[in-house]
């Protein structure tokens, strides 16, 4: 929200008298940060050359606490002046040349924040020094300026002025009109003059020049664009010079003041805000009071309340190691172990069971080999005396007695090492291997623990038996499963071999 208010005060002075016997301010208010911090401030303009003391902004009647002040001249805002001096009537050729000599006295008290430019206007405008150009080439520009206007477009070149001063990088702007106040222009008038001032931000510094004592009521026209700008006001007549505190001070006219700024804390609503600037003489000036209005402030937001820290999940473990878990009973760790060593975990679970299945498949196929050969055996001495015979399982009807019917030894096995070992055959059953539980126990690391079966059949010849061994029964140097002995036949079991002898009763 932007506030306006005013107050001005300046003499219409005829012949020199008293010059800013008031005291006058303009300012510039409004209010910002409405949402977050509510805060006012004005930009203040003194008309006359005074010294500020302090400053605050009212809210209402009371003063806003923590007001600041911070002067324009002490800041780095820069302020544009535009001269414009009136060369419309050929008589007033004096009074030109004193309107150029003041501005040039004027434009002497430019410093680096201060932009110039000077014009003159008759029924046009003439730009001699453009904003910004350097002060040394004054005269020279100048020598051939006369008043040598036909007519007066008093309003128009005013506008033109203020176009040019909208365009000057400053925060403060003045047109300084020095005139007669005559104007013959019917295309413009003063409050066109006004509002275009008003929109662009600039001040109408109003200088008027009469020639004649008669002519000075044209210089109100200068007078009220002045004071409808919050612009000074300073005339003569003749040869009179103009007050030297204008001149002295005349770049303090629009940049004396500065701005003020004070939080408007909890204050909400219809309230009214203006300055109040106490001077170094002690007086007090208070601009005008204008409305404004605070919206409240919204009551502050519950902090969030911090929810505890979610823990991220843990990350996937692979498939193995989930397959491994099954084990963790049995061998705690397994789950672990297989996450670590994925590879090798991976061979041991599919190696384990394809050995199993090729061992398995090795037996099998053994298995079936065996099953597929015929139960023959050659034995005898010679190879005239052997003769192939088709062995039969011995059925459970024709089990005879374990110990033969005489008592007498039916025959015996003998060493083939030249020892004198000798294992007589008493019994119908007969059990090779090396463990103690067999009838027949050979101490040979190459004989399996239950190697073979010796057994006799009631009128048949003694029949030897392999128990599916890996070495096997040979028989006469060859392998066989089952066979049918005849006296005198050499049985090997692994690296063992005896003699089989018969008795023959």
């Amino acid at each position: 929200m932007r506030l306006s208010l005013s107050v001005f005060a300046a003499a219409f002075i005829l012949s020199g008298v008293a010059y800013g016997a008031d005291q006058g301010v303009v300012s510039t208010c409004m209010v910002t940060g409405e949402k977050t911090d509510p805060r006012a401030s004005c930009d203040v303009r003194l008309l006359n050359p005074v010294q500020v003391k302090k400053a605050t902004i009212l809210a209402g009647d009371k003063p806003l606490a923590g007001s600041t002040f911070n002067s324009f001249e002490d800041g780095d805002g820069k302020a544009a002046w535009f001269f414009l001096i009136d060369r419309s009537n050929p008589a007033r050729s004096a009074t030109v040349k004193r309107s150029i000599a003041l501005v040039k006295s004027l434009y002497a008290q430019a410093n680096a924040r201060n932009i110039m430019a000077v014009g003159t206007f008759a029924e046009d405008l003439r730009v001699i020094i453009s904003p910004g150009d350097p002060y040394a080439d004054f005269d020279s520009r100048f020598a051939s300026v006369k008043a040598d206007g036909a007519a007066t477009a008093f309003y128009f070149t005013a506008i033109k002025a203020i176009d040019i001063l909208k365009k000057v990088p400053a925060e403060r702007r003045a047109l300084v009109l020095i005139s007669d106040g005559k104007a013959e222009d019917t295309a413009y008038s003063r409050e066109d003059v006004v509002k275009h001032a008003k929109e662009v931000g600039v001040v109408i510094y109003g200088v008027g020049i009469a020639e004649k004592r008669s002519e000075t009521v044209y210089l109100q026209e200068v007078e009220r664009l002045a004071s409808e700008t919050d612009g000074p006001f300073v005339s003569s007549v003749g040869n009179q010079d103009l007050p030297v505190e204008f001149i002295a001070n005349f770049t303090r006219h629009l940049t004396n003041g500065g701005q003020i700024t004070a939080p408007l804390g909890t204050l909400s609503g219809e309230m009214t805000i203006a300055p109040r600037l106490v001077l170094v003489d002690g007086t007090t000036i208070e601009g005008e009071k204008a409305n404004a209005f605070v919206a409240p402030q919204p009551a502050p937001e519950p902090a969030p309340i911090k929810a505890a820290p979610v823990p991220p999940p843990p990350e996937p473990r692979p498939l193995i190691a989930e397959i491994y878990a099954a084990f963790d009973p049995i061998l705690p760790g397994s789950r672990d172990w297989a996450a670590d060593n994925e590879t090798f975990a991976w061979i041991l679970l599919l190696g384990i069971p394809l050995v199993i299945v090729g061992i398995s498949a090795l037996l099998v196929l053994r298995n079936a080999k065996q099953a597929a050969k015929p139960d023959i055996a050659v034995v005898g001495d010679g190879a005239d005396n052997h003769e192939t015979l088709y062995t039969q399982p011995m059925r459970a009807d024709e089990n005879p007695s374990p110990l033969l019917a005489s008592g007498e030894p039916f025959g015996f096995f003998e060493s083939m090492d030249g020892s004198d070992l000798r294992f007589e055959i008493r019994e119908r059953n007969i059990t090779i291997g090396r463990h103690s539980e067999n009838d027949f126990q050979l101490e040979d690391d190459s004989v399996h623990r239950h190697h073979a079966v010796f057994h006799i059949l009631p009128g048949q010849p003694p029949v030897i038996t392999d128990l599916d061994t890996v070495n096997g029964v040979v028989v006469n140097g060859q392998r066989v499963a089952k066979a049918e002995l005849l006296s005198g036949d050499v049985i090997s079991l692994g690296e063992t071999s005896f003699r089989f002898v018969a008795i023959e009763n």
